[in-house]
This record gives structure tokens, sequence and C-alpha cells, in this order.
């Protein structure tokens, strides 16, 4: 009976991060997944600063374009520039990003095979075993990064966990004849607790909409209304919609030798809807953890709350950011735009630096600008 190190369930971003590292460790990691690759999935598909520093490899045969400003709308005609010296977000298509990933990460020495729905999973002390319906595998630990609707976390959590929130964005390619669409636009009047965006990506521009919101409506009529309204009658390529995970900073410490990482384990920033960063640093530390445990260091589950609790308080805030900022567009939109928020905000959004800090200064601003006051600012 074969026996794997590590069994990783998702070939996304995710799972592919713990993979690599897994297998760059010198450990034997099986990678599963049902879709076969290149496959379409619906994203934005910006990698920012963060990300591409997270990344282990460099994603360059893959980037359509570099952008190093990002332009906010709160409505038609109100828009602020905030720009960048450096590149913020690499632009890239998910379907030729994930295969890329996929193939470095069986190049590193993971083994890809293409699966059919799971019907069961059994965990003790000793490892797991995941069933499909022509063959078990068998592996001392396991990583859950088949996304929000994850199979592993269903059978391994039984009911669904109160934690998990779902937002939900919906995309289209659009091609605009050759307008020079060159700029990374949120428009964050384009939907309710969330933004209408659009990303160039060369030969055609990425528009969508996305909502933390479970009671806002987005469907095909309403993205094929914004897209007209902003661009006349061109060509709309296929309409994609993809539900986002969050509430990994309320998730129980992960006990036992089973780890859910990016959408499924809720690691999705509900202020951005940014999902590649969260799915990337999770997935490594989860590798980090059972590394670490079959190297005769701590418990995998000790390793893995420590390796993630940076990242769960940052989306602790960005849930408290996003909360504030949606309930408080107009004065939110002007605390944001503001002269001596814009390097920051930026270098925040691309970096993710200062995050608590800048939080913290833009609500001081917004409380003192809705009163007529005045600021005073330290970052």
């Amino acid at each position: 009976m074969e026996r794997w190190d590590a069994i990783v369930v998702g070939a996304g971003p995710a799972g592919c991060a713990a993979a690599y590292d897994l297998a760059g460790a010198g450990r034997a990691v099986v990678l599963l997944d049902d879709a076969e690759f290149p496959r379409h999935k619906a994203c934005a598909g910006g990698l920012t600063r963060k990300s591409l520093r997270a990344l282990r490899y460099s994603v360059a045969p893959v980037t359509r374009e570099t952008v190093s400003a990002i332009v906010v709308e709160k409505k038609r005609g109100e828009t602020a520039t905030l720009a960048s010296r450096s590149a913020v977000c690499a632009m890239t298509v998910r379907e030729e990003l994930d295969d890329f990933c996929l193939r470095r990460t069986m190049e590193a020495g993971a083994q890809f095979e293409r699966i059919g729905p799971i019907i069961g999973i059994d965990a003790d002390g000793n490892g797991v075993t995941v069933a499909t319906a022509g063959r078990e595998y068998h592996g001392r630990f396991l990583v859950g990064a088949d996304g929000v609707h994850s199979r592993v976390r269903q059978l391994l959590c039984r009911d669904s966990p109160s934690w998990l929130r779902r937002g939900f964005a919906l995309e289209a390619e659009v091609r605009t004849g050759g307008t020079g669409e060159d700029d990374l636009v949120f428009d964050l009047a384009g939907a309710r607790q969330g933004y209408g965006w659009i990303f160039p990506k060369g030969d055609h521009v990425n528009v969508g909409l996305y909502s933390e919101s479970a009671e806002e409506r987005l469907d095909r009529p309403r993205l094929q209304a914004y897209i007209r309204e902003r661009y006349g009658d061109v060509s709309v390529g296929r309409i994609t919609g993809q539900y986002l995970g969050f509430g990994a900073e309320n998730a129980p410490r992960a006990e036992g030798r089973a780890f859910l990482v990016g959408d499924a384990g809720g690691f999705s920033d509900p202020l951005t809807g940014e999902g590649i960063y969260g799915a990337t640093a999770s997935g490594q530390a989860a590798a980090a953890a059972i590394d670490g445990e079959l190297n005769g260091g701590a418990a995998a589950h000790r390793r893995f709350a420590l390796e993630t609790a940076q990242l769960r308080e940052d989306l602790r805030l960005s849930a408290r950011g996003a909360r504030w900022f949606y309930g408080n567009l107009d004065v939110g939109y002007r605390a944001l735009t503001a002269p001596v928020f814009r390097g920051a905000v930026i270098n925040a959004y691309a970096s993710g630096t200062k995050i608590a800090g800048l939080a913290n200064a833009i609500r001081r601003f917004a409380g003192l600008f809705a009163a007529g006051g005045k600021a005073r600012v330290n970052l």
C-alpha cells in the first residue's frame, strides 16, 4: 500500500503552494483535483506585490501586464488615482496562471492525479485515507485546498461551520476594440458591500462585480448591463461566477492531521476580495507545519496555528475594515483618497504593510472629517 507524506486536494494556488513546498523538501506528495488543466476559473487574476513575493517562482511567463496605479471610483465622474513608483499588481489570466503553477509544482516533484468525486475521508492519529470511487489514497497528512465548497471540509466537519462566510464575484472578458484601456479600476458604486472592477489584460479587459454580502444579487443580466453602461455594444466573453470563502480569523484551531487552506479555510480578504495571497500563504503554512513534524518538530496543528496567526489577524482587521468602509462609503471614500493617505493606501493594498496603523488612521481621519475638523495623522 502506497503511503504519501501528504495528500493535497485541490490544485489551485493554495494546493500548489502546499504541494510545491512539500515536494521541494523531499516529501512524497500527491496532488488531487477533479478538473483537467488548463481549466477556466472565475477570477480577476491580479497578483499584488505581496502575492508575487510569496510565490516561490516568477510568474513572468504568464503575466499579461503590470500596473502601477489604481483608479478608485465612487460614481462616474468622481474618481481618484492612487499611484506607486513600482508595480502594484501583475495581471494574469487564471486559466493560464493555474496551469503554470501546477506544472511548476509537478516539476518540483509532486505527483498530480485527476480524480472523481471524493466519497469518504477517514482520519485518525496515525494518518488519513481519502476514498474516491476508483481508489483510496493513504497519507500521513491531508491538506484541503478544494475551494469554498470544499468536499474535504464537508466530510471532516459534517455540519457547515458557523465561522465560514461566503462572498460572490461575477466576471466576463470584454474585447474593447483597441480602446487602450490600461487602468486598474475599482468602482465602489458597482455593488453594495463590494465593487465593480476592470483589470487590463493586454488584448482584453476583465470586468466583474464583487460583493461580500450574501444579500447582494449579482447575476448575468446585471453584469451585462454594467458592461454596456461602461463600454456600449462590445463583445462579451463567457460570464462566470465564483464564491469566495471568508472567516479564517474566527475558525477554531486545527486539530489532528488535516488542514484547510485557501477558500476552503476562509482565507480570502473580505475588504478587497483578494484570494490568491491568502491561498498561497496558508498553503505554505500547512506545508511548513507538516514538514516540521515529519522532521521531529512540534505537532503540525500547533505549527500551523503559529504560521497562520499573523494572516488571521490581518483578515480580522480587514473584516472590521470592510464593515466600516462599506457601511460609511461617502466618508470612507473621502478618507481613502485623501492625499495624505494615497501612498499608504496603495502600499497597504499591494504589499500588506502597516495595515493596522493605516486602518486606525483612516478611521480617525474619517471621524474628524465628518465632524468638520482637521486630522493629524501618524503612519
